[in-house]
């Protein structure tokens, strides 16, 4: 019975005891700040009716593998680094003030750093709700309350970067577009204007349109000259002024009829067919690039639109707390832990030795 009280004791008197020292008396207290946060993208949301409409009238949607890329993020060699520009945590973790099997070591490496960071730095992920739950574990109330902050804050400043990388990613292609549109129809103004110039011809298919409504009226005038001409030489003589006159205006009408539709059919003077033709392909040419162009600028229009739709957000929802007191160590439940572990492997390291002793002694 002495041996059973004794062996107790040995295996589970003495790490209680000194779990409860060290619990009780060394251990540092460890403020825990926590804040929660999500990640959300302004998304307009379908036509829908009736209750739906009700639930579903907000525009912000979740942000989806954003939030584990935050996790991610926060467990990194880089916001580690970034942190340690900012706030000296190295000092506070390391200090003597912190008891020897809670401080972090004034020699450690940069792994051993990071290691330690993460135990005291972590997001948590709600994956229903898609919330990330932050908890910063500090030996200084105001400490873990900053540290808190500055994470939120570094995180807020990567969701910014990958949207901002996103905006200018859609918005690329579509300002490309619009820039090899818009030298296409500078192309087609400065071939324009060059034709324009060399000819002295604004449009040539106005030009001849105009023309043709001249020889329509001149072809009208010479056809009632002619009837006009015809009754006077029923009852005139040739020799007659009046009879001269319209015979003259008729010589006049038919020069000048000749000579207009010249410059449509072509001859020694304009050759507005030729005009036509050439100019025909730089007015297709002009009106295909300001199409394109419109098309492009509507098109860079919808995809900044698509791009702010799809900015994503972080939003502090919980701001990181200020403890009133310290929520860890648990020394009680630490020293219980202790105490039962003992007692279960004391229990299982009896019953070994027993089965050992009763194989021995077979």
């Amino acid at each position: 019975m002495n041996a059973i009280i004794r062996s107790l004791g040995i295996v589970v008197g003495i790490p209680t005891l000194i779990a409860s020292i060290y619990f009780g008396l060394f251990a540092s207290d460890v403020y825990v700040s926590e804040a929660r946060v999500a990640i959300r993208s302004a998304q307009a949301t379908p036509s829908v009716s009736g209750l739906a409409a009700v639930l579903g009238s907000s525009i912000v949607s979740s942000g989806g593998q954003n939030t584990m890329v935050v996790a991610d993020y926060a467990r990194s060699l880089d916001m580690l680094n970034r942190v340690r520009e900012r706030m000296d945590i190295v000092s506070h973790y390391s200090s003597s003030e912190v008891d020897m099997l809670s401080r972090l070591s004034e020699s450690s490496t940069e792994e051993e750093i990071q290691t330690y960071f993460r135990k005291h730095v972590e997001f948590l992920r709600d994956s229903a709700s898609d919330v990330l739950t932050l908890r910063v574990r500090a030996f200084d109330r105001d400490v873990a309350q900053q540290l808190a902050e500055l994470v939120i804050e570094l995180s807020e400043n990567l969701v910014n970067t990958l949207s901002i990388r996103i905006e200018e990613d859609a918005l690329q292609t579509a300002q490309n577009e619009l820039t090899i549109a818009a030298e296409k129809v500078r192309m087609a103004s400065s071939e324009m204007t060059s034709f324009q110039n060399a000819n002295s011809s604004l449009n040539p298919a106005a030009e001849s349109t105009a023309i043709l409504g001249i020889v329509s009226g001149i072809e009208a005038k010479l056809i009632e000259t002619k009837a006009e001409l015809s009754e006077k030489q029923a009852f005139m003589r040739d020799s007659s002024p009046e009879v001269i006159q319209l015979k003259n205006r008729m010589n006049a009408l038919s020069r000048q009829l000749r000579l207009e539709k010249g410059r449509v059919v072509g001859g020694k003077g304009e050759e507005m067919n030729v005009l036509i033709e050439n100019f025909q392909p730089l007015v297709m040419e002009q009106e295909m690039a300001q199409q394109q162009y419109a098309s492009a600028l509507a098109s860079l229009e919808l995809a900044r639109i698509e791009a702010l739709r799809k900015k994503q957000y972080l939003i502090t929802f919980i701001q990181p707390n200020r403890p009133d007191q310290a929520m860890e160590p648990r020394r009680f439940k630490s020293v219980l832990t202790v105490m039962v572990f003992s007692f279960l492997f004391y229990m299982i390291g009896g019953l070994m030795w027993s089965a050992l002793k009763d194989h021995m002694g077979r």
